[in-house]
């Protein structure tokens, strides 16, 4: 299968981001939505050079059950591919999962 374009979208919830105070809760949330598109961008142009790439980063303001990152594979009939988006959508959120576990986006207020 030929992969002609990709489709990401992530949602980070301002809620759920801190189990304790004393962080600017929404500088934090738009420093991790920028650290986290660029860890999506980079990854896939490295992985898939030339591919058509769409990335969004919604962010909520409220807490509840975290919405899994979703992505798309299309082929060249631009259809999408269930086990190739599968299969990247898990490879990519272990890699947002590790390199975002530093907490190095997090603003502290205190």
């Amino acid at each position: 299968m030929v992969v002609t374009k990709i489709e990401v979208s992530d949602m980070i919830m301002t809620g759920n981001l801190f189990n304790e105070s004393g962080y600017d809760v929404s500088k934090s949330a738009d420093n991790l939505a920028e650290l986290r598109g660029k860890i999506i961008m980079q990854y896939l142009a490295d992985e898939f050079p030339d591919v058509e790439i769409c990335a969004d980063i919604a962010i909520q303001q409220t807490s509840g059950r975290p919405r899994p990152l979703e992505v798309l594979v299309y082929n060249e009939k631009n259809e999408t591919n269930p086990a190739e988006s599968a299969t990247l959508q898990a490879r990519l959120s272990q890699k947002l999962t590790e390199d975002t576990a530093d907490y190095s986006w997090a603003i502290r207020t205190v």
